[in-house]
């Protein structure tokens, strides 16, 4: 039997035993198995002023959708070909350039796909129909020289003079421009992509995501971002919101929106710091970012679970699945690998010792001194329960995929000591153009 050699790659993560003692796995990683390259799709968006022509190209636009949404629920259609077997021809009469009918005819179908997965899930739908004017094409537009040139007809166009982080971002030689939206509200969002190689991850980085702050990282270093401005802000809008005496439904409810979308960019801005430092710093140390499953974390903050309208106000506004959300696309921007685990394998994740595996104590309401902080009986040490489910999710989020993929390795003993990670804590409102500042560096208490 002839050996031929094999080039592979070494992935470590750290397991339990059934002693109590950590060993240190080393993973054969073949080169087969790291990703491949893929398409990301992001958009820039950015305000224009429109003219009259673009207004009515939009609101021409917005009828064409309706009456392909209306044959198409006539005659129970929603796939793109047989809807555009059926359309197109009723859409002659519009006197607009024909890729913008195909454009609406695909909007159209889009809506009435998803129309149809919903009612199969059995969710409540309404009768599909759009509200809003807008204009969608892929075909025909052109950037020269920081200029987007919409095509009208009669060989006329529509300029609309980008703004520097736009073309900055379109500068990108790698970046391909894909198509252009036209809303309502006077923005245009241009969509790009790129090719983008996977990296090669060598560990896993868990992210714990809690109302006060995100953990992010594993058993060598842990992140704490303070992200308790973002409750302070939810806080500060309810209770302006609740200041409002004016008997005017019409007016209360614009004054409502209109804070609304402040708390909602306030937040979003905070939480665009974090992700973007998590990602940085995942592609830098060459880790994948492990999530857990918290979708239906909500159902416990219902009415009628014995909480207070404040607690539950205060839970259900808190965005855990926006960060998850920005981290998933920054990260597929950068290559950078997300695992979301499932809730069987997450469960626990803060009632169990990162270290030794055994199951540990939470603190007493009445202790001031280790707030939010749990007691390892077999390894006679307290250390922050958020930092604990972080490295616990990290774990589980390395054994989960090399289980998956079959790969096997042989074990390293590991000193107990060199576990205990270094824990940094970073202030994320105060962290300018999403740079990682550390305000301080602590240690895991000691006993």
């Amino acid at each position: 039997m002839k050996v031929l050699p094999v080039k592979r790659r070494l992935i470590n993560h750290h397991t339990p035993s059934p002693q109590g003692d950590w060993h240190l796995i080393s993973i054969c990683y073949p080169e087969s198995l790291l990703p491949e390259t893929v398409t990301v799709v992001k958009s820039a968006k950015q305000s224009y002023q429109p003219t009259q022509e673009v207004l009515q190209m939009m609101e021409i636009f917005r009828q064409m959708v309706n009456d392909c949404l209306r044959m198409g629920l006539e005659n129970n259609t929603s796939t793109l070909k047989k809807l555009s077997r059926l359309c197109y021809s009723a859409l002659a009469g519009y006197d607009i350039i024909s890729y913008y009918k195909l454009h609406a005819i695909a909007k159209a179908a889009g809506i009435l796909a998803n129309r149809k997965q919903s009612i199969k899930r059995g969710y409540p739908t309404r009768i599909p129909y759009m509200k809003h004017t807008s204009l969608i094409s892929c075909y025909g537009f052109k950037i020269a020289n920081g200029i987007l040139q919409i095509p009208l007809g009669d060989r006329l166009y529509f300029d609309i003079l980008l703004n520097s982080y736009t073309k900055k971002i379109l500068s990108d030689p790698a970046v391909i421009v894909r198509s252009f939206t036209l809303a309502a509200s006077n923005t245009v969002s241009i969509c790009y992509s790129k090719e983008v190689a996977g990296i090669g991850w060598t560990a896993t980085a868990g992210v714990d995501r809690n109302l006060a702050n995100v953990t992010y990282g594993n058993n060598e270093r842990v992140i704490m971002f303070d992200v308790s401005q973002a409750t302070k802000v939810v806080e500060n809008t309810r209770s302006v919101t609740r200041s409002f005496k004016r008997n005017d439904v019409r007016m209360r409810k614009m004054i409502t929106d209109k804070y609304g979308r402040r708390r909602r960019n306030r937040v979003h801005q905070l939480l665009h710091k974090v992700s973007k430092a998590i990602v940085q710093d995942a592609k830098k140390r060459k880790v994948a970012i492990v999530f857990e499953d918290i979708t239906f974390i909500r159902r416990l903050y219902q009415k009628g679970n014995g909480q207070g309208r404040g607690y539950r106000s205060k839970l259900n506004s808190w965005p855990f699945f926006e960060l998850k959300r920005q981290v998933e696309y920054k990260a597929a921007w950068e290559g950078v690998k997300v695992i979301t685990l499932t809730k069987g394998k997450t469960r626990g994740t803060s009632q169990l010792c990162p270290r030794c595996g055994k199951r540990v104590q939470e603190s007493r309401r009445d202790d001031p001194f280790h707030r939010r902080q749990l007691w390892c009986p077999d390894c006679q040490r307290w250390m922050d329960r958020d930092v604990a489910a972080a490295m616990n999710v990290a774990r589980k989020g390395g054994e989960v995929f090399h289980r998956s993929e079959g790969l096997a390795g042989e074990a390293v003993v590991q000193e107990p000591g060199s576990v205990t990670p270094a824990i940094l804590k970073v202030d994320a409102s105060k962290s300018s153009r999403c740079e990682l500042k550390v305000d301080s560096v602590a240690r895991q208490p000691r006993t």
